[in-house]
């Protein structure tokens, strides 16, 4: 990764005072990995992703901390753990004593956010005073009903209009753009919905697939994964708009730009089609993370690395080091450790699911209740049964075994639920807030976050 000229770069920095450059950071919802062109995908659904990280970092093996969008974007944002920031509901406010990445950026940084899942709205998520400017507009309509998100271009458009008329060229930018779109429902916009055909048939299990999932009229399962990566390619068309928009008045070469995901998708997998948050599959959690940047070289990596790393690599970059759970992606060797232990989570109904990642073994259990009941375990060799299809005797003298024990025993919140929420959880809404009004608990549900 071209590390020592990293490390190089920021001790500059460090030494004379000043910030090496702007940082921006790219996060696009529920976007699997292995639907995208740089990862080896068949389908040309990312071509503005692929030219402009063709000379970057290309992790291999991402990790998110969570299957769900409030707490993995906590997480990027904070260098934490969900079990040490606090948040695991959607509409849950940040803890005011967890800094995030834009409290912890040396002062002369200007900072703004762009996001477009009501999720991660301030009233959702209270991010709006950790930046100095935070837009969280969500108010677009189809056929006349509100979709509680915001398209890609419409949060692209915003950007570039701060970009042009408030960015501050005397300071150093931090640059946050959130986008939705691969999010179901997979409704491209309609000159999109035919940007993918397939051959064959696979019959739809319409039980499988969340309610707010169901395409209307569309009984063949292949036909959503067309309209899914449609949307990515719909995405990826603005992601090359905002990059390609921020160089014609910047040097994007002096820039630090990051690109990752907060969390996958299953597709015709699974109990759950079509769906994510409810479990710690690899389709789940694992995601993609793009570096660029100066001193980093074009490279692939397939050591472990975490969400949690974003925060760290940025701070590193921006010669602001922090204690951090994640690590800053310069340090070191090339490689990320190989002994390294990679955590996350996912919550529903009551449940928990813990996993870990070491080499290329997988520890999961289950976990419920306010005892910290933990009714299952099991282990996976990812070299040989990369699919999770055969669990194989728990290996409890492993670390990573002997990490997710601990964690369990220590989480503040039991099974991953806030004490102050339990009661709320048991309702409908699984992962909400009881607090929230009527039109709020239709926006989750019309995003499959409640039901």
């Amino acid at each position: 990764m071209g590390s020592l000229a990293f490390a190089l770069l920021t001790a500059c920095a460090a030494d004379s005072g000043e910030p090496p450059g702007d940082v921006l950071l790219i996060t696009i919802d529920t976007l699997r990995v292995d639907h995208l062109g740089i990862y080896g995908y068949e389908r040309d659904t990312s071509p503005s992703i692929d030219r402009w990280f063709a000379d970057g970092a290309v992790f291999e093996r991402a990790y998110s901390t969570e299957a769900a969008t409030s707490p993995s974007v906590v997480s990027m944002l904070s260098g934490r753990l969900p079990q040490e920031h606090g948040v695991r509901l959607f509409f849950q406010l940040l803890p005011e004593e967890v800094p995030l990445v834009p409290d912890l950026l040396p002062s002369v940084y200007q900072t703004a956010a762009f996001v477009s899942n009501m999720v991660l709205t301030d009233e959702a998520i209270g991010f709006a005073d950790r930046f100095d400017h935070y837009d969280d507009l969500v108010d677009q309509r189809e056929s006349g009903r509100r979709m509680f998100e915001r398209s890609a271009e419409a949060t692209t458009n915003a950007a570039l209009l701060w970009l042009a008329q408030e960015r501050d060229p005397r300071r150093p930018l931090f640059l946050w753009v959130h986008y939705i779109d691969p999010h179901g429902p997979y409704r491209p916009p309609p000159d999109w919905h035919d940007a993918f055909d397939h051959e064959g048939e696979h019959a739809l299990e319409m039980e499988r697939i969340p309610p707010y999932g169901l395409l209307e009229g569309v009984d063949d399962a292949l036909e959503y994964v067309d309209r899914y990566d449609a949307e990515i390619r719909y995405a990826d068309r603005q992601v090359g708009r905002l990059l390609d928009g921020y160089a014609r008045n910047h040097d994007p070469e002096a820039a630090l730009i990051l690109l990752t995901a907060d969390h996958g998708e299953t597709m015709m997998s699974r109990e759950r089609w079509f769906d994510h948050s409810f479990h710690v599959y690899e389709e789940l959690v694992r995601v993609p993370l793009l570096v660029r940047g100066p001193g980093i070289e074009s490279a692939r990596f397939t050591g472990l690395v975490s969400g949690i790393d974003v925060a760290a690599t940025i701070l590193g970059f921006a010669a602001a080091p922090a204690r951090l759970d994640g690590r800053s992606l310069d340090l070191g060797t090339s490689q990320p450790p190989d002994d390294r232990v990679v955590l996350f989570e996912a919550s529903r109904k009551g449940r928990q699911w813990r996993g870990a990642i070491q080499g290329e073994g997988k520890w999961v259990l289950a976990v419920t209740g306010e005892e910290r009941f933990v009714p299952l375990r099991r282990f996976y060799d990812l070299a040989t049964d990369p699919g999770e299809a055969r669990p194989l005797d728990w290996r409890a003298d492993a670390p990573a075994a002997r990490l997710l024990e601990e964690l369990v025993r220590d989480d503040p919140d039991p099974a991953g639920l806030p004490s102050e929420y339990a009661k709320g959880m048991r309702l409908k809404a699984p992962k909400v807030a009881p607090h929230v009004s009527a039109e709020q608990l239709e926006a989750l549900r019309a995003l499959g976050y409640a039901e």
